[in-house]
């Protein structure tokens, strides 16, 4: 029972942690910061964590893993592709932005790690760095196995998968940086949908029926 305690005290550190970095700024937020959010003193916060940096690795890596949760799940899933002749470009492209869709909800589960992932924790230091690495590397795999499959159904043109899933995962996390700008909520479906018809436009084969 006080297992489940202390992994509930963290998991609510994090939770709050998270809230405190996207509000505040990782530079601008302190770790008085976060002890006033979830309501605890300091030594609480020490028991679990070493400082605000380690809290944010724990956010970073907690990313990591989902990330490889869902290349292991989709690794296990058996897809099989129609003949492309009978399916619609509109279809094909909704096809693929319900996966990429399905991705970026993996990746940034919510504003504020989006936030924390494209802003706060860009250029913190190497350590930092190689973990939002390991997660840039774990989502252009997702999207390359995706166009490799896309490629040998016949729906997809021959191409440089890794170069190509690079330019979507640049372009959607651009969109998604420019999106943070405004004050409404990143609408993580139309940021699929608008990145799959812009590349699927140029990536479709000739034996995709038209609309």
């Amino acid at each position: 029972m006080s297992y489940m305690r202390s992994e509930a005290r963290a998991r609510q550190i994090l939770d709050c942690a998270k809230r405190v970095f996207a509000e505040r700024g990782f530079h601008a937020a302190n770790v008085s910061h976060i002890c006033e959010a979830a309501g605890i003193g300091r030594g609480t916060l020490y028991q679990y964590f070493t400082n605000k940096r380690s809290v944010l690795e724990a956010l970073l890596r907690e990313t990591l893993e989902r990330v490889k949760g869902l290349m292991e799940r989709q690794s296990s899933r058996a897809v099989t592709f129609p003949p492309p002749e009978t399916v619609t470009r509109a279809q094909a492209i909704a096809f693929e932005t319900r996966s990429l869709r399905e991705l970026l909800e993996v990746v940034f589960s919510d504003d504020d790690m989006l936030r924390i992932l494209l802003r706060e924790a860009v250029g913190l230091d190497v350590d930092v760095e190689k973990i939002l690495s390991e997660i840039d590397d774990a989502f252009v795999a997702i999207v390359e196995r995706d166009i490799v499959n896309g490629i040998k159904a016949g729906f997809l043109r021959p191409m440089d998968p890794h170069a190509v899933a690079i330019m979507i995962v640049g372009g959607t996390e651009k969109l998604a940086l420019t999106a943070l700008r405004g004050a409404e909520p990143v609408d993580l479906d139309r940021l699929a949908r608008e990145a799959c018809t812009l590349h699927a436009i140029g990536t479709l084969s000739d034996r995709v029926k038209p609309d």
